[in-house]
């Protein structure tokens, strides 16, 4: 499938390829276009629908992402999102070839033929468009609708990573971090997830924090940078690098608060914990807060945090107090 997530991986859903290192992600982008202006007339889809009629492309793209998501006006639709999108295609429109191979690609709402949906990446890509070429070498990659090619796959990496997609160059250091269609070379990998980085790809940030973390691929441990690059990634809402960061530091200043508050927030049980921890004493932080304590305890518990559940066991034991 389209790209290669958040944490990561080449493949239909994100493939997570081992603790240290996150692999080939595999998140297809539904890549958005400026369009026509939105009217603000109640009938605003029919304006859209006589100009898709006058074969404008970009019209009928919209009404393709509209079916697609839906909104106040219209229900999610995918058959009216695939006939549009097919129509904008048609009319030789990069970004709705590479909406519309996703649905097939995906099989969301519709019959999953990844046959076709290569074909459409591949109009895409040759009609431009970044995403397209992207998620092209992720079916080259997996052989999904066509023969596996390596080969092709890192041609188009590359392609795509030269051009700023992070994902690309996270997913081409993947393929040089474990000599993949290449001679391994853990520098070359080091600096492509960098770049990754770099363009806003979580996924790279992730990976460089786990290899300093950890101390893997020759790389020594050092936890500064991988402090450094898990921060990255957390600030661009990588729940696990999140957690991963908590892990190395505990919660001694506003920032740190503020790290777990967002991993809490995105369902990480470490953050809940340590903010019940925080709230539950007395610190220079945050003011001692029992009711505060409790409902973070308890969501990490919710989430599978054993720690948190005892806690909340022990402050009802001991007459609801810390």
């Amino acid at each position: 499938m389209g790209r290669l997530n958040s944490t990561l991986g080449i493949i239909t859903t994100i493939v997570v390829l081992g603790l240290i290192l996150i692999g080939i992600s595999n998140r297809h982008l539904i890549t958005k276009t400026t369009g026509l202006d939105t009217l603000t007339e109640p009938d605003y889809i029919t304006y859209y629908k006589k100009a898709c009629e006058l074969k404008d492309r970009d019209a009928c793209n919209e009404l393709g992402k509209l079916y697609d998501h839906g909104n106040g006006d219209v229900s999610i639709d995918y058959e009216s999102a695939r006939e549009y999108y097919k129509k904008a295609c048609d009319l030789d429109n990069a970004v709705a070839c590479n909406n519309l191979a996703y649905l097939y690609n995906s099989g969301k709402g519709i019959n999953k033929h990844n046959g076709i949906a290569f074909s459409y990446y591949k109009k895409s890509c040759k009609l431009g468009n970044l995403t397209g070429c992207y998620n092209l070498g992720s079916m080259y990659y997996h052989g999904e609708g066509t023969k596996p090619s390596k080969y092709r796959a890192k041609q188009l990496f590359r392609k795509v990573c030269d051009k700023g997609i992070g994902a690309g160059c996270n997913d081409l250091a993947y393929m040089y971090a474990h000599g993949i269609g290449v001679k391994k070379d853990i520098l070359e990998a080091i600096s492509l997830y960098n770049d990754a980085c770099q363009y806003g790809e979580a996924s790279g940030c992730n990976n460089l924090g786990n290899m300093y973390a950890n101390g893997s691929f020759g790389v020594g441990k050092d936890k500064v940078k991988a402090e450094q690059y898990f921060s990255r990634a957390c600030d661009l809402d990588d729940v696990a690098s999140c957690n991963k960061l908590e892990s190395i530091k505990k919660i001694s200043s506003r920032v740190d608060f503020e790290t777990a508050k967002k991993a809490c927030e995105h369902g990480g049980k470490v953050g809940c914990y340590k903010l019940g921890v925080l709230f539950s004493t007395k610190n220079s932080i945050v003011k001692k807060n029992d009711r505060e304590a409790i409902k973070f305890f308890q969501k990490a518990c919710n989430l599978g945090q054993s720690q948190a559940c005892k806690r909340v066991g022990d402050y009802h034991i001991n007459g609801n107090k810390f």
